[in-house]
């Protein structure tokens, strides 16, 4: 099974253009299981009825910065200019992810919150979807291009990458979105990452408002989020966790902050 799926990985791919040459052939005969760096116990499954969007307030738990990116067209953008004062959900993935409780899990649920939005025209108006790769050697625009045309997303979807490390990892530090390479025990790279699968909820003023995980990852809950920031009056937030209803944005922000560590702008 892992052969064909990484047989699948390569295909879609193309050349290399890497500038450190992974060695996926020697992952063959690795047990599957130990390959799932994704930190998550399952997909998420309430047992509860959501809250209604507006009933609820979800507080600031840091702001971002504007970062360069470039989009699947090749053409360099940045965060805010794609986000332009509206509500954004921001994953962060690598297209050759075999973890199916990773960054595939990512994509399937942004996909299904890809098409309420196009359902919902008014929504989608203040709404971004933007996934970003955190392996720009080999997911670039082309690359991302190629996904893209796999989902059919709406124009609220967009596949970015960045131009290298010195773009990427500012980024990822800011979000707090913590990602290595996973080596052999002779410093080659295996062509996987280790990271922990992150969705970052921004409101209209590039603050974070949700950190959904794998255990708390689910289209109803980050719709209805998204509709509680969508009618917020505009620079207005609650301070902290006063009047909080959801206890999914308690716990996600406690695993946000013990995955994240101190703040490399702080240390």
């Amino acid at each position: 099974m892992i052969r064909a799926a990484l047989a699948a990985l390569v295909a879609l791919a193309g050349p290399a253009v890497a500038a450190e040459v992974a060695a996926p052939e020697r992952l063959r005969g690795v047990d599957p299981a130990a390959l799932g760096y994704t930190y998550a116990v399952g997909t998420f499954a309430p047992e509860y009825a959501p809250p209604a969007p507006g009933s609820y307030t979800l507080p600031v738990i840091q702001t971002v910065h504007d970062h360069p990116l470039v989009d699947a067209d090749g053409r360099p953008t940045t965060l805010f200019t794609l986000k332009r004062g509206r509500v954004a959900v921001v994953a962060f993935i690598y297209t050759t992810c075999i973890d199916v409780a990773g960054c595939p899990l990512g994509n399937a649920v942004l996909a299904r919150i890809d098409g309420a939005l196009a359902a919902e025209p008014i929504l989608a108006r203040r709404a971004r979807l933007i996934t970003v790769s955190f392996d720009p050697e080999r997911d670039t625009p082309a690359r991302m291009a190629r996904v893209r045309a796999l989902y059919r997303p709406s124009a609220s979807w967009r596949f970015l990458t960045t131009r290298g490390d010195n773009e990427l990892r500012p980024l990822l530090e800011d979000f707090g979105q913590p990602v290595a390479k996973l080596r052999f025990a002779d410093g080659r790279w295996s062509g996987l990452f280790r990271h922990v699968l992150k969705v970052f909820l921004l409101d209209r003023e590039n603050r974070v408002r949700n950190i959904y995980s794998v255990g708390f990852l689910g289209p109803a809950l980050v719709l209805n989020d998204i509709r509680t920031l969508a009618g917020e009056p505009a620079s207005t937030a609650p301070p902290g966790a006063a009047g909080l209803a959801s206890p999914t944005m308690a716990a996600s922000a406690r695993r946000h902050a013990a995955a994240r560590g101190p703040s490399p702008r702080h240390r």
